[in-house]
């Protein structure tokens, strides 16, 4: 490229938390995480449907680890299909669950 071509605009993005109200549920199914025995524990539910709404889950699959990175291969080898915001939020839990872990801190899995 010489100085008389122009480089092209790339669009800076600013960050911004979605809203709840505008979240769209998986319809994979939702993850509940813990901390239990030293290890963090995550159940995968399968939705459960009821008039075109979710109104519950059924248990599908468990996962065990003391790595978020571990856990995030894992779950993404196993549930193929996930949606993206979905498994990032996912990421960001799993890390948030292993920091408690390593400091011995308490864990609660914050909404989506």
């Amino acid at each position: 490229m010489n100085e008389n071509e122009k480089t092209p605009s790339i669009p800076v993005i600013a960050a911004k938390k979605t809203k709840e109200k505008d979240i769209v549920l998986d319809k994979k199914g939702f993850f509940v995480i813990e901390l239990i025995d030293n290890q963090i524990q995550v159940e995968f539910y399968h939705n459960v449907i009821k008039n075109q709404r979710i109104v519950s889950g059924k248990l599908t699959k468990m996962f065990t680890g003391t790595s978020a990175a571990a856990l995030s291969d894992t779950i993404a080898q196993h549930i193929p299909g996930l949606r993206s915001d979905h498994l990032l939020y996912l990421g960001r839990e799993l890390m948030r669950a292993e920091l408690a872990l390593k400091n011995g801190e308490d864990y609660e899995q914050d909404g989506c």
